[in-house]
This record gives C-alpha cells, structure tokens and sequence, in this order.
C-alpha cells in the first residue's frame, strides 16, 4: 500500500471518527468520552500491532520512540477532551471539524519548518498562506 492509500484511509478514518464525536458531544462527559475513545483506540492499535507481530512483520522498539509516543498519547488524549467539548458547546459539524484540521495544517507546518528545519519552497508558501486564509475565513464565517 502506497502513502496515497493510506492518505486516503486515514482520510476516512478521521472523518468518520469526527462524525462520532460530534453525534457523542454533550451526550457524555468530555473526559469519560475521551477516555472511552483513546482505551478503544488503543485496544484496536495493540490488536493490530500484536496480528502484524504474529505475521512476523519486524518490530522496531526504541527508548526514544516509546519516549515520543508516549508524549502523542498525552496530547491525543486532550485533543479528543477539548474536540468533544467544542461540539458541546454548540459548533457545527461543518465550521468545527475544517477549523481543527486547517488550524492542524497551519500549526503543523510551523512545527515543521521551525522544529523539524524542513524545507520550504514558494509552492509551499503558497498553500500555507491558502490554509491559513481559509481558517480566517472559517473564524469569521459567523
């Protein structure tokens, strides 16, 4: 499977995923919801790292890489909190979920030209300053 593929899976995963959380939202409390999704989450994770280990499929485990995960579980784990309590507190499918992802897109790409040192061209330049044109226009659509 290509990074394409898997794009494109990711894609529907978190799109599917966000659908759930907002029909979840202030049916339950933020924290219990999010606890509930990051044990399922990682039921279904370790399921599948324990069928590709079975499968013989190499394992590469270092101090660093726990170190790193562990740190992504701390901060997936208050995202989900803080993503269930802005559907409860009344935004829309169709502004929150664009919000979030295009906010991601921008920060994202911050962190990786100012943390990462990656590389910047003027193609990129461009969509940055699109991404971030578009979370202004979603901030102010009200």
């Amino acid at each position: 499977m290509n990074w394409l593929t898997t794009a494109l899976f990711t894609i529907l995963f978190y799109s599917v995923f966000d659908l759930f959380v907002k029909l979840a939202s202030g049916k339950i409390n933020d924290s219990l919801g999010a606890a509930i999704m990051n044990i399922v989450s990682f039921v279904v994770a370790f399921g599948w790292f324990l069928i590709k280990m079975r499968m013989g499929v190499p394992t590469a485990v270092t101090r660093l890489g726990m170190t790193y995960s562990i740190l992504a579980g701390v901060f997936v784990g208050l995202a989900s909190i803080f993503f269930i309590r802005m559907f409860a507190l009344g935004v829309n499918l169709s502004i929150g979920v664009p919000l979030v992802r295009v906010g991601m897109i921008v920060l994202g790409s911050l962190l990786g030209i100012l943390v990462l040192k990656e590389g910047v061209n003027v193609k990129y330049l461009l969509g940055f300053l699109l991404s971030a044109t578009g979370l202004y226009l979603l901030m102010t659509a009200k």
